[in-house]
């Protein structure tokens, strides 16, 4: 402040002038209170201040400081606690986010694994599922040709080898039950078990059995490795178990015509190929077709099925059978003497004991070409059977069919009787190639032994 001056000390200094004795101060002698004069544009201004408000002020002053330099410290201190703070809870945030992370790539593996496992079950279903249909398709194809089998007659060449197979798989599921927790479970009442599948084949009512299993029953199961595996090892089972008898049926079939063909050759009859369709006017480059094990399976039965059926069917058309079954053989064919000249004679045909009115049957399939009185032989028919072959039938009471009449094998064609040249009831009977006479025995033993075929 311009022109201020303390009062007090120009005070002193007068006094002490004015003075030269000077009192002595005394301890606790009151002080005189401090002036202060202010001096602004000419003009003074007076200020008394007292020791204790000044003590009071110096005391406030650096009470103020002592406060501004706590609080400064305090605030200082609390920043870096602060701070301390933040970095501690940013470190805790960067660890708890990374353990976020990790739990979420873990999560993610987890889950990817799952949808890879259930793509792969559900290909696994899905491959089943296709086998199944294949199975299936199988079965109605396999049941055709177990039903043109049994047409053919080759049953009971199979059934034995069927009820084996049937026996060990079933003795197979007993124990892969046994030892296969997985398949340990009771099938659904009137459902055959996936094992029990994988046993074979039963040829008559049991068509089902070839179709496989139902692979609807997997998702009502907790699918895993060994489910899978075991209705994969059902269903290897069950084709291996088709293709197996299709090889039997197919064995038996080659075994059947090999008998038929040794026979007729040892007739010396030959079969023609029966007739065939004039062919397509086709043609072009052999390009092979990739086949399947099953589909070389199917097309070979079926060829060998198909010569069988053409080879028995034509089979019928040869006297293999007894005209007279269960009656005894009086007179053989060949020389013999003649029981109205008594010497010796050549016998044609064969003769039968039976009584007068016994019914004489066809041999074998043809058409009626003589039914009438033919000298010596009396009433007597005569079937050609086609290929040269034909028979007759003499000495008959009776005439039942007329020329130019089909008649198939055990067709009636008469009675026997004695009519012709004969010495009592019998029946003569004859087998002619290309109107040669020969023997009937070795006729009727080949009959015999193609006596399942006929």
């Amino acid at each position: 402040m311009n022109g201020t001056k303390y009062s007090r000390n120009a005070e002193q200094r007068r006094e002490s002038h004015a003075s030269p004795v000077r009192e002595p101060k005394s301890f606790g002698k009151r002080r005189e209170p401090a002036t202060i004069t202010i001096t602004s544009a000419g003009k003074a201004r007076h200020f008394t201040v007292r020791p204790v408000f000044l003590t009071l002020t110096v005391s406030l002053a650096a009470m103020f400081l002592i406060g501004y330099l706590g609080a400064t410290a305090y605030l200082v201190s609390r920043d870096n606690l602060i701070g301390a703070a933040r970095t501690h809870n940013a470190k805790l945030i960067r660890e708890y986010e990374d353990r976020i992370a990790a739990l979420r790539t873990n999560l993610d593996r987890v889950t990817s694994r799952q949808l890879l496992d259930q793509q792969t079950i559900e290909t696994r279903i899905a491959e089943l599922m296709r086998r199944q249909e294949v199975l299936q398709d199988r079965s109605s194809r396999i049941g055709a040709l177990i039903g043109k089998a049994e047409k053919s007659g080759l049953t009971a060449d199979i059934r034995k080898k069927a009820e084996i197979r049937n026996r060990e798989g079933k003795d197979r599921a007993a124990a892969l039950r046994s030892t296969d927790p997985v398949t340990t479970g009771s099938p659904a009442p009137g459902k055959p078990s996936t094992l029990a599948l994988a046993g074979g084949i039963s040829l008559r009512g049991s068509h089902d059995m070839i179709a496989g299993p139902a692979t609807t029953q997997v998702a009502a199961n907790a699918p895993n490795d060994a489910l899978f595996s075991s209705l994969i090892a059902g269903i290897d089972d069950i084709d291996l178990g088709q293709r197996a008898v299709l090889d039997d049926i197919r064995m038996a079939a080659l075994k059947r015509t090999a008998k038929i063909a040794n026979v007729l050759d040892r007739l010396k009859v030959a079969l023609p190929e029966g007739g065939h369709d004039a062919p397509e006017q086709i043609g072009g480059p052999f390009i092979p077709a990739p086949e399947s094990p099953f589909e070389t399976n199917i097309r070979a039965l079926g060829s060998s099925l198909d010569s069988l059926e053409r080879m028995t069917s034509q089979l019928g058309a040869v006297p293999l059978v007894n005209p007279a079954p269960g009656h005894p053989v009086t007179s053989t064919f060949g020389v013999r003497v003649d029981p109205f000249l008594g010497r010796a004679a050549m016998h044609s045909g064969v003769d039968f004991g039976v009584m007068t009115g016994t019914p004489v049957k066809a041999t074998a399939d043809g058409t009626v070409i003589d039914a009438g009185r033919n000298g010596g032989y009396g009433n007597m028919v005569e079937v050609d059977h086609g290929n040269g072959l034909s028979t007759r039938y003499a000495h008959l009471s009776r005439i039942n069919v007329v020329s130019g009449q089909k008649v198939e094998r055990g067709t009636v064609i008469g009675l026997s009787g004695s009519t012709g040249r004969s010495t009592g009831p019998h029946l003569h009977y004859e087998v002619r190639r290309k109107g040669d006479a020969v023997n009937p025995a070795r006729f009727l033993k080949a009959g015999r032994e193609l006596s399942g075929i006929l």
